[in-house]
C-alpha cells in the first residue's frame, strides 16, 4: 500500500463512519491499536510504513470490523462463525469467499436453541433405552479403564 492509498482509505472510512456515532479514528488501527489509543492524538499522520495502518472494513452493530475480527450468522437454520477477510458494499467475505449478508451479523454469537419434545410414557421403552444408555456408559468407561492401565 503506498501513501496515496493511506489517504485514499481514510477518506472511505470518514464516509463509512459518517451518521453511525462512530467517529473515523475509531475506524482506524495502527499497530493494531485504535489510532487515538495509541498516540493521543486526534490528528492523523502517515508518516509511518502504511503497513502499520488498518482500516475497518464496515459497521455491524454500531461497532467497526477489521480483517481478522470473528462475527457470528444467525439465519434461519444456520449459525457460523465468521473470520473476517474482506469485505463489499452489503456483505462480509469470509476466508473461503463466502459472503454474508451485514445485516444478518452479530458480535455475539447466537444462544442455543431449546427444543422440548414430549414422548408418552411407556415404562418398557424407557427400561430399554436406560438400559442401552447404561451400557454404552460401561463400554466407555472400561475403554478409560483401559486405556489407563
Amino acid at each position: 500500500m503506498k501513501k496515496s492509498d493511506l489517504y485514499r482509505e481514510y477518506a472511505r472510512v470518514i464516509d463509512m463512519c459518517e451518521g453511525t456515532g462512530l467517529e473515523q479514528f475509531d475506524c482506524m488501527k495502527y499497530m493494531g491499536c485504535i489510532y487515538r489509543d495509541h498516540n493521543g492524538s486526534r490528528n492523523p499522520s502517515f508518516d509511518r510504513p502504511a503497513s502499520e495502518f488498518s482500516f475497518a472494513l464496515a459497521i455491524v452493530e454500531g461497532k467497526p470490523v477489521f480483517e481478522g475480527d470473528v462475527l457470528y450468522f444467525d439465519g434461519t437454520c444456520v449459525a457460523a462463525d465468521i473470520f473476517v477477510h474482506r469485505a463489499t458494499a452489503d456483505c462480509i467475505v469470509d476466508q473461503k469467499g463466502d459472503c454474508w449478508s451485514i445485516d444478518k451479523l452479530h458480535w455475539t454469537p447466537p444462544k442455543p436453541k431449546t427444543i422440548t419434545v414430549t414422548i408418552p410414557y411407556d415404562a418398557a421403552k424407557e427400561f430399554s433405552v436406560q438400559t442401552f444408555w447404561n451400557n454404552q456408559f460401561i463400554a466407555i468407561q472400561n475403554a478409560i479403564n483401559e486405556a489407563m492401565k
